[in-house]
């Protein structure tokens, strides 16, 4: 039985006596916030909207611009917590109104209002402020950066979540909306705590938008290097192939004549095989067992690998597995989603940090472990390329759902990395391992001044 203690005071202001609601995370939070400023263990307590403006863009019907056409980037809602944001499509500009007017500027607050996503927050860097983002992220602008900041770590807090989902609704999918951010309640504790807090997200902010600026460099740098072959003719066009060159497949995508130009290209630039850089490993299904935080480990899926803030992270028991130590992940491997849309972000690559050691992974994702010798930044530089990338989506098969095996894998032709770039790689992965373990610190800070 679920059973929890409520003041009369707040039976009056919401006025509601379904137990359901008051036995929920959100009005918990709500009334352990009440207590601790009665208390006096805090300074004050105001609304988001008494100090930072809260909106959202007009809805709108997207307008997709068509390759000759000009565009501007566009990002999904959970697009903006990856690593190194990759657009989904770019937005007409000549066909949607106020293009410019998606585009958050450098420093808002990101809230996703909708459906699973609903809850995470972020804050906008130069990097993201390249693309546009639709009406499903609620902008929140502070008149000053520490504000802005404290906000930040408030929103990130599990008291600031409870909040965010108490007054979710929608019959199918769960949505909130600028005037339910406008009213949550952000305790602002002591002015010595709250500027330690600030200081700390300040760091953590700066740290991860300069890593994700040098990543972005790198990868755009080892394409200035090698660039990656262009189709020539028209894929419309099609193409012919020798019957010699026909191995165990007969699906054409695998004989492309864009994947073969890349694997000649990789080779005459003294490329190597996969399997002499690295091992490749795919763990095998098994019985998912989701527990509560605390009662289990984090387990990452393989879109999940791509976010410095995993959305929607689960938690599972041990007892899923036969072997917990097969699923664990451990810095220094890359990891890539091997199931999933060739055409998506299968086969986008990720560098496993100090900072995610002993989480696990699901049997989607593929876990390639340096051999001894080889520079993990290298190896994930090397399977980031562009002429990597068209390999791994060919390697794809599956009726429905796209797949590719430890074996194949092996076999890519990888090119090579100059020792100026994976040094530069490894710092901006070790500069996002140090952004989270800050912004992590920090966040439980605060949660634990407020209980």
């Amino acid at each position: 039985m679920i059973t929890s203690t409520v003041r009369s005071g707040s039976v009056l202001t919401f006025d509601r006596l379904d137990a359901n609601f008051y036995t929920s995370a959100g009005v918990a939070a709500y009334e352990r916030l009440a207590v601790v400023e009665a208390s006096g263990d805090i300074a004050s307590v105001a609304c988001i909207g008494d100090f930072a403006t809260v909106w959202d863009p007009p809805r709108f019907a997207r307008a997709y611009a068509s390759p000759a056409e000009i565009g501007k980037p566009y990002l999904r809602p959970y697009d903006v917590f990856d690593y190194l944001p990759m657009e989904s499509d770019r937005l007409s500009v000549l066909r949607n109104e106020d293009v410019d007017g998606l585009v958050p500027r450098v420093g808002t607050l990101l809230q996703t209002c909708s459906g699973r996503n609903l809850g995470p927050v972020t804050i906008a860097d130069a990097d993201i402020a390249e693309f546009a983002l639709s009406h499903d992220m609620i902008r929140i602008d502070a008149p000053n950066e520490e504000d802005q900041l404290y906000l930040l770590i408030f929103l990130k807090s599990r008291t600031g979540q409870a909040l965010l989902r108490r007054n979710m609704s929608g019959s199918v999918i769960d949505h909130i909306t600028t005037r339910d951010v406008a009213g949550l309640p952000v305790p602002l504790v002591a002015d010595d705590l709250r500027a330690e807090i600030v200081k700390c997200a300040g760091a953590a902010v700066a740290a991860s938008a300069a890593a994700r600026t040098r990543l972005r460099l790198t990868v755009l740098e080892q394409e200035r290097r090698l660039p990656t072959p262009r189709r020539d003719p028209a894929h419309r066009q099609g193409w012919t192939l020798s019957s010699r060159l026909v191995d165990d497949r007969l699906d054409a995508a695998f004989y492309d004549p864009l994947i073969r130009a890349s694997v000649e290209q990789v080779r005459d630039s003294g490329g190597v095989r996969c399997r002499d850089l690295a091992q490749a490993f795919l763990p095998l299904r098994y019985k998912r067992f989701y527990v509560q935080p605390g009662h289990g480990r984090r387990i990452l899926s393989g879109r999940q690998i791509l976010q410095a803030d995993p959305v929607n992270l689960r938690h599972v028991s041990d007892r899923s597995f036969r072997v917990p130590a097969l699923y664990e992940l451990h810095p220094g491997m890359t990891v890539f989603g091997a199931v999933g849309r060739s055409e998506g972000r299968q086969g986008t690559p990720a560098l496993v940090t100090d900072d995610r050691a002993g989480w696990l992974a699901s049997n989607d994702v593929m876990r390639l472990t340096p051999r001894p010798g080889v520079n993990p930044a290298a190896l994930w530089l090397a399977i980031a390329a562009g002429q990597t990338r068209l390999q791994i989506n060919a390697l794809s098969f599956g009726s429905v759902v796209d797949h590719m095996n430890p074996q194949d894998v092996e076999s890519l032709i990888l090119p090579p990395v100059d020792d100026d770039l994976a040094a530069a790689t490894e710092q901006a992965w070790g500069d996002f391992a140090t952004a989270n373990s800050i912004l992590n610190a920090t966040v439980e800070r605060l949660e634990s001044a407020l209980n």
